[in-house]
């Protein structure tokens, strides 16, 4: 089933102030450099002084695009390199979804495409290639389903740990089922991998993700059921141990959920991807303790279903997700959800700021001091009334 797209670069939005106990938070947009194509991934240097951004460029006569990628410095605004990458890149593969990281100690970025068993591994600095990683060592090989239909087979989800060298994959295969693969960014190689077992990994709303721990010693990642409603003991959030993959722990949430985030301390942040129903509540970014395996806070727009995804910045003590008005046709598909981008303070839950968009974000990054978002295409900075950082 498709996901509702992004925003298209160019278009116009709306920023506003929320009042939060005498201050003002105000979240804008920040133009990025001028750039061929349309941008489909980026990530936030761990030092939050760049964000690499990955544009998709159509070339005319050319069976598929090209991409390029642009470092960017964000105190300044200006473009700081670019350069041509992923150029072995299936075409077929390019009109999925992009995902991009940055090593814990910034010396590398990590690109994976959705449905590619193929990792590609570049130095930040000079933006040259380092290293191709193979997931499977039949990385290309795709089995015929049908005229015009080849199994999917290949990442959907990627990782890193904020310190340590770790990086984390969430795969699937239609005919196989679900991996996580763990690896090393300094051994440019795959350490560990198991099986999940068969299962779908996205609604209308959003996809299942995989999340490492700060020091990436475990791994949590959201699953949904093979079928279409979750048998009476299906528990949809797992945890486990990166270097055996001993499971830890298994939690039952209150819906089916999609992006997550594993905090210090032992706290998982989870965005539902289950349609409300037509008389059903707000759903919201839900906190669950891993250790009691309860819930124990949520986050909420009060005028709009928050869902799908969200990111946060644990030392800035902020999350960001996106609050929408969804619809559907009398069948029930969601075929629109317009809403904003909402950061909330995550000590006392107070939603701090908000810029209203006019379609779904199907991505979130957050720079790790809490400064600066990236929406799908967008970019953004959060500031105080006196124009200073908080």
């Amino acid at each position: 089933m498709k996901l509702l797209r992004s925003v298209p670069s160019g278009i116009i939005v709306y920023i506003f102030a929320v009042q939060i106990a005498s201050a003002s938070v105000i979240l804008k947009q920040v133009a990025l450099p001028s750039g061929e194509g349309v941008v489909v991934a980026s990530a936030f240097s761990p030092d939050s002084s760049r964000v690499a951004v990955l544009r998709k460029v159509a070339v005319p006569n050319r069976t598929g695009p090209k991409y390029a990628m642009q470092i960017i410095e964000l105190s300044s605004g200006q473009e700081l390199r670019r350069a041509e990458v992923l150029s072995e890149e299936p075409p077929d593969l390019a009109t999925n979804a992009h995902f991009a990281v940055y090593s814990p100690d910034g010396r590398y970025l990590l690109l994976a495409t959705r449905g590619s068993n193929v990792l590609s591994m570049i130095d930040a600095s000079t933006l040259q290639p380092r290293k191709r990683i193979a997931l499977h060592s039949d990385a290309d090989a795709r089995t015929p389903l049908g005229q015009g239909h080849r199994d999917f087979s290949g990442a959907v989800s990627l990782a890193s740990s904020s310190r340590g060298d770790w990086f984390a994959v969430l795969t699937h295969d239609e005919l196989k089922g679900n991996e996580v693969f763990v690896g090393s960014f300094s051994f440019g190689q795959i350490s560990k991998s198991w099986s999940l077992g068969k299962g779908r990994t996205a609604t209308q709303l959003g996809q299942t993700s995989i999340a490492l721990s700060d020091d990436g010693s475990i791994v949590a990642v959201s699953v949904l059921p093979d079928g279409n409603r979750p048998s009476k003991g299906f528990n949809n959030l797992l945890l486990y141990r990166s270097n055996d993959g001993k499971m830890v722990k298994s939690l039952r949430t209150d819906g089916l959920i999609g992006q997550l985030m594993l905090l210090p301390g032992g706290t998982v942040l989870a965005a539902r991807i289950d349609t409300p129903g037509l008389f059903s509540k707000k759903t919201c970014i839900e906190r669950w303790s891993v250790s009691s395996g309860i819930q124990d806070g949520k986050y909420c727009d009060p005028e709009r279903t928050v869902s799908a995804v969200l990111a946060a910045s644990p030392a800035g003590d902020r999350l960001v997700g996106f609050g929408s008005h969804i619809r559907k046709s009398t069948e029930g598909q969601v075929y629109s959800a317009t809403g904003r981008v909402d950061v909330w303070d995550m000590q006392s839950g107070n939603l701090i700021a908000s810029l209203e968009m006019p379609r779904f974000v199907p991505y979130l990054q957050m720079s790790a001091n809490g400064e600066w978002i990236m929406a799908g295409q967008m970019l953004m900075q959060l500031s105080i009334r006196n124009g200073l950082t908080r």
